[in-house]
């Protein structure tokens, strides 16, 4: 699951995160509200400030740092994004498949190679803070994935409309 050995390059940049909508996005935190479906798309698009690189067994299989985002909620919090596939990545023409956890607070990390331990496993969630995951891509800008982004985006949209529909339906208002 490794990244090139140059991504470590990325420390101190921002690279763009485009949660993929309806894949596995849910709260992890103990205190956590119930579920909409509306949860389910994951947060907008973000970019995350590279605080540091995930190796495992010498490779870089993710990256670790403080969201960056106009939703102020967000803004500020730790991510983690470990990569999913065996392949080789990096940020732009490879890039890659990611499972991405946002937390209030710094998530301790615990590398062990498949079969020893899951990816999902890894991570060590507090359960008495915020903390959302579900899947995603990394890349240096929404360019190298313009394909991904326009799909995500077009997907997001398409639920919220038939979202508010159902809600103008029942009177709520509530989107």
């Amino acid at each position: 699951m490794p990244l090139l050995e140059a991504c470590n390059q990325v420390v101190g940049q921002e690279l763009f995160v485009v949660p993929y909508y309806g894949h596995g996005w849910s709260r992890l935190d103990a205190g956590s509200p119930p579920e909409t479906m509306l949860d389910s798309l994951g947060p907008e698009p973000f970019y995350i400030r590279v605080q540091e690189c995930v190796y495992c067994e010498n490779a870089i299989v993710g990256i670790s740092g403080l969201v960056v985002c106009k939703q102020k909620q967000l803004s500020g919090y730790w991510c983690c994004c470990l990569l999913r596939s065996p392949e080789v990545h990096d940020f732009t023409a490879h890039y890659g498949d990611y499972l991405v956890y946002i937390a209030e607070r710094k998530l301790a990390i615990f590398p062990e190679p498949y079969p020893k331990k899951p990816l999902g496993d890894w991570v060590a969630v507090d359960k008495t803070a915020f903390c959302l995951g579900g899947y995603g891509t990394v890349a240096e800008s929404a360019d190298w994935m313009k394909d991904v982004y326009d799909r995500t985006m077009k997907g997001r949209e398409e639920v919220k409309k038939v979202m508010f529909s159902r809600n103008q339906l029942k009177g709520s208002g509530r989107v």
